[in-house]
């Protein structure tokens, strides 16, 4: 049968924000199209630690992470397949400088009907025996949270959007987008193929940047390497480890993968609104097809280190071969949806800066609704005007 050359509107990009946004277009009875360059989960979705919060200090964020993760929850029962949900609770702490902001974004969320409450740092020992807490003055813990598995969330969208219909091209590269009198055409493959449409949505993420140069939109959106280390705790990752955790103070997290290993990461702080410069940035990655995806011992260790005055109990695990992801970063740590000015029936979904994952089924249902005419209100922050 020969591939269709039009659809109403094509998605590129099938990490969760355009997987998501696809099954969102299929499940309301929109002609999809989605493009992808290699297989869903292929970029840095499939990277992700795939921590799972809805706790955010900007209402927004919030609300959106809240809607991503019920949709993830829910993707059994809309999919027939498994996102590898593991509710094992997540513990976010901070110093005395940040908990009158957390403590407020604490009753913020319960108001959303969220599962959420503020600890004490006394309280703290009977979630995480084996932790030294010192210089924590409380935390705030989100006990039916967690984290999923980010390709088998992915997968599991895309199946259930070609389910509803959604055409799903694998190792197709979105190579250029034609627009003729300020209206988007369609987008022209790296295979020379000419793909007719009213709306292009891009999820493109960090292939994001040289697409909109084509229409002469310049953002100053950068890329970022962010390295996980993995650790070896056969049988004990959990008893390490028991939550997700996040940490304020000195600035990592980490979480178990299972019950044999644990992974670790180093953050800034800009995903709860808090940066830390004094943290520094991670190394910018100037080509996203080719970047030091492996993390050697020597950079295992530095992360790991990070996190021996918090849980010295780490020190007793081996070390496996760590890996790193890209981060599409924005000026401000928040995400750029919304249409591209100059170019009618053109949107964009990026900017992610780290938050993608936890958030990114719920980014792609509002992109999917912004792309068809009902933008939400929960976008109105992460318009792309801010940075133009």
């Amino acid at each position: 049968m020969a591939k269709k050359n039009s659809a109403e509107i094509i998605v590129v990009g099938a990490g969760i924000a355009g997987s998501g946004a696809a099954f969102a277009l299929a499940e309301r009875g929109h002609d999809v199209i989605l493009l992808e360059r290699e297989f869903p989960a292929s970029g840095p979705t499939g990277k992700s630690s795939a921590v799972c919060h809805v706790f955010y200090l900007m209402p927004e964020l919030q609300l959106l992470a809240k809607r991503g993760i019920e949709i993830l929850r829910a993707i059994p029962e809309l999919t027939g397949e498994s996102a590898g949900w593991n509710p094992i609770g997540d513990l976010w702490c901070c110093g005395e400088n940040s908990a009158a902001e957390f403590r407020t974004a604490v009753e913020q969320i319960k108001a959303l009907g969220c599962e959420i409450e503020a600890l004490a740092a006394s309280q703290l020992p009977a979630y995480c025996p084996d932790f030294n807490f010192d210089g924590v003055e409380m935390a705030v813990w989100e006990p039916t949270c967690g984290y999923a598995d980010s390709y088998s969330a992915a997968n599991a969208l895309v199946k259930g959007a070609k389910g509803r219909g959604c055409d799903v091209r694998q190792n197709t590269v979105a190579a250029r987008l034609l627009s003729e009198g300020g209206k988007i055409t369609g987008v022209e493959t790296a295979g020379g193929e000419t793909i007719h449409a009213e709306k292009v949505l891009l999820c493109s993420g960090v292939w994001t940047k040289p697409l909109l140069a084509q229409v002469g939109v310049d953002l100053p959106i950068f890329i970022e390497r962010h390295p996980m280390a993995v650790l070896d705790a056969p049988n004990y990752a959990r008893r390490i480890m028991p939550v997700c955790w996040v940490d304020d103070v000195l600035m990592n997290y980490g979480r178990p993968d299972g019950n044999s290993a644990i992974l670790l990461g180093s953050w800034s702080g800009g995903g709860s609104g808090n940066r830390h410069e004094e943290a520094g940035r991670e190394e910018t990655v100037t080509d996203p097809n080719s970047y030091r995806e492996g993390v050697e011992t020597e950079e295992a260790v530095s992360i790991l280190e990070t996190f021996l005055p918090r849980i010295p109990a780490l020190e007793q695990c081996g070390i496996r071969p760590g890996y790193a992801g890209l981060y599409d970063m924005s000026p401000d740590d928040n995400p750029i949806i919304d249409a591209v000015p100059g170019t009618d029936g053109l949107f964009v979904v990026c900017g992610s800066s780290g938050h993608g994952f936890k958030m990114g089924a719920g980014v792609g249902e509002a992109a999917a609704l912004m792309a068809t005419g009902e933008k939400p209100a929960v976008l109105t922050p992460f318009n792309i005007t801010r940075f133009l």
